[in-house]
């Protein structure tokens, strides 16, 4: 299963992205939310994650 994080970006809107086993980014958000459980609903709906690593 790819391996899931999620962010803030600099204008304090939340993320996600979807990496492989190397690291590389397979999928991202393609746009910014305001609360973190509305960009994690979005990252599920789009692919597998079951769950998001927080990023600093």
């Amino acid at each position: 299963m790819p391996k899931c994080e999620i962010y803030q970006d600099v204008k304090g809107e939340w993320r996600w992205r979807r990496t492989d086993k190397n690291g590389d980014i397979v999928d991202y958000s393609k746009q910014g939310f305001e609360n973190r459980e509305d960009c994690e609903k979005n990252g599920k709906d789009d692919g597998p994650c079951t769950s998001y690593k927080l990023v600093l």
